[in-house]
């Protein structure tokens, strides 16, 4: 099949907005992706992005952001400060791991931090077997672990999950509880609307197991690259540690160019239904495979400038463009958890404390993570350096130590 590659940020856009390309980057590890939301394409998705986006509001974001998420930063970041060292992957992973099992809908043992670790080697399983299209090593032996993973993942927590909720939804049709009762997440959104999709068990068990994998699998990768960026600007410019910590919108600032210089998918791959011809002259046969290359995209000169490869949180950007890019995707398929993972986007001359600061705006999950660990006294540890992850051909972290003083 002949494939085309888009490198420029105007073209990567196009193509995410275009009704004539279809997902194709799951399509090796399409057993455990068929019917997800992210592979669905047409009507189809359409019905299953306005269903769900009734839980994906600000309002909801808002209140896990003020609520949730900082109880389990608490609960995870507390015993590593005690110790004085931890890898920052293990508490990212952790972290956003119950943030994203909370959203999906899946229950566990509150504080059973070999339960959490259990469930995240799973979804770190189903993640390389969905995505085996980046994978280094046996694609086949991968996809059948993911298999397995998936049928593990359903008789430990998925089969229990869904029962609790049906009778907690039945609960609620018989006037026993109140709405204010029902679990604000995917699979109680999916339960309460069955008459409208009418998805096979299969597909929701699908579903409800990919916004974990996808959600703490990326975002945790995206708090360490934000980590990073923190970590050098501040030994670069020590007095900067305490401007961070006072100027949360500077930090949210620092994740967003994060975010841009490492999309959690490097590449992103699309299917032509049709003949296409974009803006810029470019020809698109039908059949044709589209590498929508988006690290090279989010670092086109012609936007971010001749200094486009370099991290810098302050650069100024043209109007209507996003500070992170493309890494949320864009149009129809723009990332669902967006605002959670990322917050909004922040205003150029807004500062918190000052007039203009805006009460309800969010700063995301990647944001408040990082000002914690900084909050912590984290820095990194010079006695054992990071390393990259090598099974895989996406630019992630494989371990970060750190050490914490107050």
């Amino acid at each position: 099949m002949k494939t085309i590659a888009l490198s420029t940020y105007a073209d990567a856009r196009e193509a995410y907005r275009h009704k004539g390309l279809q997902q194709a980057l799951y399509d090796e590890g399409h057993r455990l992706m068929s019917g997800v939301i992210v592979n669905l394409h047409g009507q189809a998705h359409l019905d299953r992005r306005r269903l769900e986006n009734r839980l994906f509001r600000r309002d909801v974001f808002a209140w896990y952001e003020a609520e949730r998420i900082p109880a389990i930063i608490a609960s995870v970041l507390d015993r590593a400060i005690a110790a004085g060292r931890a890898d920052l992957l293990p508490l990212a992973r952790r972290t956003m791991m119950t943030l994203s099992i909370a959203v999906a809908g899946v229950d566990r043992v509150v504080g059973d931090d070999a339960e959490l670790d259990e469930l995240y080697a799973l979804m770190d399983r189903l993640a390389r077997a969905s995505t085996v299209a980046h994978a280094v090593g046996d694609k086949a032996a991968i996809i059948e672990d993911g298999d397995r993973a998936l049928d593990e993942f359903r008789e430990r927590f998925f089969t229990a999950s869904l029962e609790r909720r049906r009778r907690l939804i039945e609960s609620f049709e018989s006037g026993a509880v109140t709405e204010d009762d029902l679990p604000r997440d995917v699979l109680t959104t999916l339960l309460r609307n069955q008459d409208r999709l009418e998805l096979p068990p299969d597909v929701v068990l699908r579903e409800v197991a990919y916004f974990p994998w996808v959600g703490s699998h990326s975002t945790s990768n995206q708090l360490v690259h934000a980590m990073h960026h923190v970590f050098e600007w501040i030994e670069a410019q020590p007095a900067d540690r305490e401007r961070l910590l006072a100027d949360r919108i500077v930090l949210q600032r620092f994740v967003h160019e994060s975010l841009r210089l490492h999309p959690a998918s490097p590449v992103s791959l699309r299917h032509a239904l049709e003949d296409i011809v974009l803006k810029s002259g470019v020809e698109i046969p039908r059949g044709t495979l589209v590498a929508v290359e988006l690290e090279k995209a989010n670092r086109d000169p012609l936007v971010w400038g001749d200094r486009a490869d370099e991290f810098d949180p302050f650069r100024a950007l043209a109007d209507g463009v996003m500070p992170w890019g493309l890494s949320f995707g864009h149009g129809v398929h723009a990332c669902l958890g967006q605002e959670l993972a990322g917050g909004l986007e922040c205003p150029a001359h807004v500062t918190v404390g000052s007039s203009d600061d805006p009460g309800d705006h969010l700063y995301g999950s990647i944001a408040v993570m990082a000002e914690a660990i900084l909050a912590a006294g984290a820095r990194r540890d010079a006695g054992d350096p990071p390393r990259r992850d090598e099974s895989t051909t996406r630019q992630v972290w494989g371990r970060y130590p750190v050490i914490f003083r107050h």
